[in-house]
């Protein structure tokens, strides 16, 4: 390596999955030549500096490397897409009681893994519905109990992830209470 200093602009950027960017360097000895630390997140063109983001979410260091051995990186962040669904949420008024949901965008059609958390913690209710996922479609399951009047409707939120490319989605759960005797 020289003195020469090198460095590469921009040093940090966001760029979404599929889209491109072009990265410039700033001192060092020509020619230069790029690389990717992990081209399944981005691939970047080795003599041009073409950056291009793959279709899974992460993160990538780029580094230029000029004629003389300077090198210089950059970090770049692809962000994951979100899952989108037929519908925004679903209410379910019986035990036992089944939805189905499909992923309609941005889904890999692998599988799913989902979170579930009840937004109501302080009624007590505990029990928690279950989810199933096929293909692209997500098959929620009421629990077995409903909640009392007492502990009121629970609404949950299901954090729904893509277990291909981590894409994540949300959406909102309601389980209404069991009708009065």
């Amino acid at each position: 390596p020289s003195a020469t200093t090198l460095s590469v602009t921009p040093s940090t950027a966001t760029v979404t999955m599929g889209g491109t960017l072009t990265f410039k360097t700033l001192g060092g000895t020509s020619p230069f030549s790029w690389t990717s630390s992990n081209l399944n997140v981005g691939t970047i063109v080795e003599n041009t500096g073409v950056f291009t983001a793959g279709a899974l979410a992460g993160s990538v260091t780029v580094t230029a490397i000029d004629a003389v051995g300077n090198t210089a990186t950059a970090a770049i962040t692809v962000p994951g897409l979100a899952l989108t669904f037929d519908v925004a949420g679903v209410t379910q008024a019986a035990a036992g009681g089944a939805s189905v949901i499909t992923v309609t965008a941005n889904g890999s059609g692998v599988g799913f893994t989902s979170t579930i958390a009840n937004n109501n913690t302080a009624s007590g209710y505990t029990d928690l519905p279950t989810i199933v996922a096929t293909g692209t479609q997500l098959t929620i399951t009421s629990p077995a109990t409903l909640p009392t009047a007492a502990q009121g409707d629970q609404t949950f939120t299901i954090t729904v992830t893509d277990a291909s490319n981590t894409n994540t989605g949300t959406l909102t759960y309601v389980l209404q209470k069991a009708a009065a005797a």
